[in-house]
């Protein structure tokens, strides 16, 4: 099993994806190795001596780069066997990262736009052929970056309503159950998985507050609505024109 220390994964998305990008535990939990690959080869570019001005056998930002893809590659190919080290981090990234609090969206340059300017989308060409969330969609696009594309993710976990709560508000859990359910270290790392193993939620009710939960949910596209990079004209375009690519694609193999 390999294991690496949080600040060091920090650090080696800081060099694969820039000093502009918000890093975080939250960034961590949601990296793909797609976004990973892109990044890399975007850096390599940048940083291969062949490329550079300076003498040739200055290669200490490539160096560093490849030394970042490799650790971050091994991160985001499989995190639920990977453990994270070290005194800063005290669980596995296989946990949900904690609950942060919300901060509402920073005023945008187009905000007050009536619609957003436009982004190089990069056409229907680019896309691979296989179905694919609206996210990853918009990714393929070009319409959004891979640092956006994270950051409305964890923007849609920030306003998704936790379990513990909703099965409080509908009597299945007491606050001395869900006081025990999270104090609790077994081997599953979520919520739902640890009450199921202390037997103080059921599989079946465990699912229903799953389902509940995403439907409350704010829909995950609003995020680029709100920060002014989609209209809600744009938006639903591209929802529309996703569901037609995957009704034209089979299903991913799993």
């Amino acid at each position: 099993m390999s294991s690496f220390a949080e600040t060091e994964l920090l650090n080696a998305c800081r060099v694969l994806f820039g000093s502009d990008v918000r890093i975080n535990r939250d960034f961590l939990y949601y990296i793909q190795p797609c976004g990973v690959k892109s990044a890399y080869r975007r850096r390599a570019k940048q940083t291969h001596p062949d490329a550079q001005a300076a003498p040739a056998d200055d290669t200490g930002a490539f160096v560093d780069v490849n030394h970042a893809y490799k650790m971050l590659s091994a991160f985001s190919a499989d995190k639920s066997t990977l453990k994270i080290s070290g005194a800063d981090s005290a669980a596995s990234y296989s946990a949900a990262p904690q609950r942060p609090t919300y901060q509402p969206p920073r005023q945008q340059r187009y905000q007050a736009r009536r619609e957003p300017p436009p982004r190089q989308d990069k056409g229907a060409s680019a896309l691979p052929q296989r179905q694919l969330e609206i996210g990853m969609y918009l990714y393929y696009r070009g319409v959004i970056t891979y640092a956006e594309m994270i950051e409305a993710l964890v923007w849609q976990r920030r306003q998704r309503p936790i379990i513990g709560s909703i099965a409080e508000h509908w009597g299945w859990l007491s606050a001395a159950q869900i006081r025990r359910i999270n104090s609790f270290h077994g081997r599953h790392s979520r919520f739902g998985r640890r009450a199921v193993e202390l037997g103080c939620l059921s599989e079946f009710q465990v699912q229903v507050l799953l389902r509940h939960q995403r439907q409350i949910q704010k829909r995950y596209g609003q995020y680029f609505v709100e920060q002014g990079i989609l209209s809600n004209y744009q938006l639903e375009r591209y929802i529309y024109e996703q569901q037609l690519h995957n009704s034209r694609c089979k299903p991913a193999q799993r």
